[in-house]
């Protein structure tokens, strides 16, 4: 037979764990995956201008506002002179040496983020 101690952290362990569980349960049921479908749609353009520089074009589609606009280069992000919102035939310069990497990426928040452009020049 337990001894009442026993009996007592026996059913203490079993609501912690129930709580434990439950927890789980609620937070998977909230859990609310990043959707890429607000991305705007666009397409972009980039074209080397020197040896020092490319510039990077948004070609055609939706605008796109600058907070959710990322230019990287190599993985550094790069200073843009873009108007807010971005539109159509906007075009800025930024530097990236020969065999870079340049991306153009849009960041909704909440871990939403599409690479709208990807192109080693």
């Amino acid at each position: 037979m337990l001894e009442d101690g026993d009996r007592i952290l026996n059913i203490v362990g079993v609501v912690l764990v129930v709580a434990l569980l439950f927890a789980v349960v609620v937070l998977a049921l909230n859990f609310d995956p990043p959707d890429s479908a607000d991305a705007p749609e666009t397409e972009w353009a980039v074209e080397r201008v020197n040896d020092s520089h490319v510039q990077v074009t948004h070609a055609s589609g939706d605008p796109v506002r600058t907070e959710n606009l990322r230019v990287t280069v190599d993985s550094l992000e790069r200073i843009t002179d873009f108007s807010d919102p971005v539109t159509p035939g906007e075009n800025t310069t930024v530097p990236a040496s020969e065999g870079s990497l340049v991306r153009i990426v849009w960041n909704g928040g909440r871990g939403d983020r599409v690479i709208m452009k990807n192109e080693r020049l």
